[in-house]
């Protein structure tokens, strides 16, 4: 009875093992990360109908790192730790901004060492003058899984200004005036209805008038 009680509880064991394993082994991944430095912008302006790059770049530090400095593709900074396989997005919730990631940069990319970058780049478009706010995330992946080792908390707010042109301005009046032509096209299809059935009413109202003084006139 003591073998088979053994044998039942053998799996539950090792389901807790295998647990405890995976668990031990996402923490020492997380002791493996290094620091990295983000390179971004927290502002962006695009012409309305018109395009920008927005570009990022991640840089592995470590000894050594100030000795060869690489061109930066922005001003701001934000630590990251980074080791492996590291993504980034760019998202916006305004269905009048357009963001694509440019075919130049992958979603994932590795960087495995210090003095590593990893850079991506995004194309910006609107259809609509006006402020935007953008999402930048990015995180940091064990392996090729979707397992978050490290996360940019709170993600990155890019404020994105979009400036009106004379085109659009003229598209936009050229709209505004199409749109009160169809108003005054119907107003005075209304109108030219009208007269006839005013004209129609005026005749009726002066044959009833006709009618009863004549029935009047008969009675006296």
């Amino acid at each position: 009875m003591a073998t088979s009680l053994a044998v039942l509880l053998l799996p539950s064991e090792m389901r807790s093992s295998d647990q405890a394993e995976f668990q031990a082994k996402i923490v020492d991944d997380r002791k493996q990360l290094f620091a990295g430095r983000l390179n971004y912008s927290s502002r962006l302006s695009v012409p309305v109908g018109d395009s920008a790059t927005y570009p990022i770049r991640l840089t592995a530090l470590g000894e050594g790192s100030s000795a060869r400095p690489t061109p930066e593709p922005a001003a701001e900074t934000r630590a990251f730790q980074v080791g492996g396989v590291q993504g980034a997005s760019l998202t916006s919730a305004s269905s009048h901004v357009r963001v694509v990631r440019l075919h130049d940069t992958t979603a994932r990319q590795v960087i495995a060492a210090p003095q590593d970058t990893a850079d991506w780049n995004w194309s910006i478009t609107a259809t609509e003058p006006g402020s935007y706010d953008l999402v930048l995330n990015l995180t940091t992946y064990q392996k090729d899984s979707n397992r978050a080792l490290h996360t940019l908390k709170p993600p990155i707010t890019v404020h994105l200004q979009v400036e009106s042109t004379w085109s659009h301005r003229i598209a936009s009046m050229q709209d505004w005036l199409i749109a009160l032509g169809s108003v005054a096209a119907a107003l005075l299809a209304l109108y030219a209805f009208r007269t006839p059935l005013t004209e129609l009413a005026r005749a009726r109202r002066e044959a009833r008038h006709e009618r009863s003084r004549g029935s009047r006139d008969g009675y006296l």
